[in-house]
């Protein structure tokens, strides 16, 4: 696991040394002391713990702002109407090790933020996860010149650009293939608007369990697709395991809890070994000679 996504958890940690207050009056608790050196770090240690990566379950679940997944080998740049270019408009989850987020690395996964590109090379694949808007939102895909996507587009209305195509879809499931020659959508839900990319007075409503092909000058006639042919289209998916690190909270409760019951019982200890080795000097015993 990647810790520096745990970054605030060691700040928290090491923040306790500052926190501990004075123990009756002059005497006072150092965790950071080189007697308790040890303590920080095993604390350190269960919140970290506390920091877990799962694989995604349910593929096909979409929040209100919908999904992109996207093959290998392929790049997409998107803007989000609901931000400027510096806001966060999702999250990115990846697999392999080629996943780039505007050409870095994303291991696992990261925020997205407006105007993004993002890229995937050999065996690599990527789901973005727009955030939630409201019913005007409006998502434009563009420079999607190759390979397989699956969209769901939820609540959002997305207009996708590719070499041949323009479509516009909202409340729908699609796939994509793009090569240099055409685009092949299949409409796995819902109803969505192709249009030539060259010519959009040019355009059809493809509804779903229907497929359909645009070159550059031709946009052809939809026809049906059994569920087999749609499995066949989408089973590039199954290739790829996407993670996402959540948070376990009674890992870290159960944490909080034994390094406060510690902390108790070291400082216990000690205030009771500086109150006996206070009573021998100075007792008020006489001393024999």
């Amino acid at each position: 696991m990647d810790t520096t996504k745990n970054k605030p958890f060691f700040c928290k940690i090491r923040g306790i040394c500052s926190g501990i207050y004075p123990l009756r009056g002059s005497f006072s608790l150092n965790l950071c002391g080189n007697k308790l050196w040890l303590l920080p770090f095993l604390l350190t240690v269960l919140f970290l713990n506390g920091c877990k990566t799962v694989p995604i379950q349910d593929r096909n679940f979409s929040q209100r702002g919908g999904f992109w997944e996207q093959d290998e080998n392929t790049s997409f740049r998107f803007h989000h109407n609901a931000g400027t270019d510096n806001a966060v408009v999702g999250s990115m989850y990846t697999s392999g090790k080629s996943a780039l987020l505007n050409d870095s690395p994303v291991k696992i996964s990261s925020k997205v933020k407006n105007n993004s590109f993002v890229s995937t090379g050999p065996q690599s694949s990527a789901r973005i996860e727009f955030k939630a808007s409201d019913s005007t939102c409006l998502i434009r895909v563009s420079e999607f010149n190759f390979g397989n996507a699956y969209a769901d587009t939820s609540n959002c209305q997305q207009t996708i650009e590719t070499m041949h195509a323009t479509i516009q879809a909202k409340d729908a499931i699609l796939h994509l293939n793009v090569s240099q020659h055409q685009t092949e959508i299949t409409v796995l839900s819902g109803v969505i608007k192709v249009m030539l990319r060259e010519n959009t007075t040019q355009s059809i409503n493809v509804r779903a369990d229907r497929e359909i092909i645009i070159t550059h000058d031709v946009i052809g006639r939809s026809y049906p697709v059994t569920p087999d042919e749609i499995w066949q289209r989408i089973r590039w998916r199954d290739d790829f395991q996407l993670y996402k690190t959540v948070v376990d909270w009674e890992t870290i409760i159960a944490g909080v809890v034994v390094g406060a019951v510690t902390i108790g019982i070291i400082a216990a200890v000690i205030l009771l070994s500086k109150g006996h080795g206070g009573r021998g000097h100075g007792s008020g015993f006489p001393r024999h000679h």
